[in-house]
């Protein structure tokens, strides 16, 4: 019985997220805010033979698999878009829409079993034993979809939708004292997104009460630390200021706040705003919950600023949403304990 409702939840998931999968395939066009498409493109169609600088190079999973899903056909691609009829030529080079369609595809599958692994780490915090619990387990998840960052760059030709699976997934499997299933999968995760181990580290070491805390740091840090191994290794060209002091120094001293920054950077992420506005109209108490999303989302906010990526901050924030939903989840449970031990006194 668990095992069908399991399914029926992942199922809902997908169908939530259709129509914004369906209008990212019908009138996304990366070449407004999403050129590193041109990276990902060639990696599509070629995996083990591509010209990619760097990081886009190392970020191997999303567009291995986008590239099966192009070559089997089996997605979902619009006749019609204005991608095909006016922006297929980008810079000289003629750019397949089956692969945009192909990644974009990818991204939804990934974003679908993101909001699954939200809602698993959710049930830990809420207990389902009447209507309110499923539905506050079932509707929290429900927010990634109306992340703006998410519809904007989740259902694109970029990597997002399997970033976020990896920190839904991953902060489950923190949650739950894996820690074996969690190193393994947190070394793999350099593969999708370089910042992966990253947040997960930040993540584990705000948490207040965490079995085996040390050793789950430990593994990311080992994760990350292997992600620059590789890159020294492979010495593959592209973006070497992003891993030069100096230059990370340089770029937080000559960051300057400009209105494009703050709409595109800020309020993109729109859901983080929401969830305050709300926590504050519902009345809650205790913002401890939400540490853990202050640490990691100061930390990447700082770190893009650093890397000089510009606008694009947004969308590094965007991957910290698990983590406040997750938040969310426990302050809700705060919250209703609390009531609960007044209506009794």
């Amino acid at each position: 019985m668990r095992l069908s409702k399991y399914l029926l939840i992942l199922i809902s998931y997908f169908v939530l997220s259709a129509g914004t999968f369906y209008a990212g395939s019908k009138f996304h066009v990366p070449w407004y805010g999403g050129n590193d498409f041109n990276q990902y493109y060639q990696m599509t169609v070629n995996p083990y033979d591509n010209d990619a600088i760097s990081p886009f190079a190392y970020r191997v999973l999303t567009p291995t698999i986008a590239h099966y899903i192009y070559r089997s056909g089996f997605f979902y691609e619009s006749s019609k878009t204005p991608y095909k009829d006016n922006h297929l030529i980008h810079q000289g080079v003629v750019y397949e829409p089956s692969v945009l369609s192909a990644l974009i595809f990818t991204n939804y599958i990934f974003l679908a079993l993101a909001a699954f692994c939200i809602y698993l780490s959710v049930t830990l915090k809420i207990a389902q034993t009447d209507i309110q619990g499923r539905l506050i387990a079932i509707g929290l998840p429900s927010f990634l979809f109306l992340s703006l960052s998410t519809n904007v760059a989740g259902y694109a030709g970029l990597t997002e939708g399997a970033t976020i699976f990896g920190v839904s997934l991953l902060c489950y499997l923190i949650l739950t004292n894996r820690l074996v299933s969690y190193s393994i999968i947190c070394v793999f995760s350099i593969t999708q997104r370089e910042l992966l181990p990253l947040i997960l580290f930040l993540y584990i070491s705000s948490i207040s009460r965490q079995e085996r805390k040390f050793y789950f740091m430990a593994a990311s840090g080992v994760a990350f630390a292997f992600y620059f191994l590789l890159r020294s290794y492979l010495q593959i060209p592209g973006y070497e200021g992003q891993t030069q002091f100096s230059t990370l120094l340089s770029n937080i001293f000559s960051f300057s706040l400009k209105k494009d920054f703050i709409l595109q950077a800020i309020l993109i992420n729109n859901i983080p705003i929401f969830v305050l506005i709300i926590s504050v109209c519902i009345g809650f108490r205790n913002f401890k919950p939400f540490i853990p999303f202050f640490v990691v989302a100061t930390a990447l906010f700082i770190l893009g600023i650093a890397t000089g990526i510009g606008n694009n901050v947004g969308r590094i924030l965007n991957m910290t949403t698990p983590i406040l939903l997750i938040g969310m989840a426990d302050a809700i449970h705060t919250s209703l304990k609390t009531q609960r031990q007044h209506s009794k006194g």
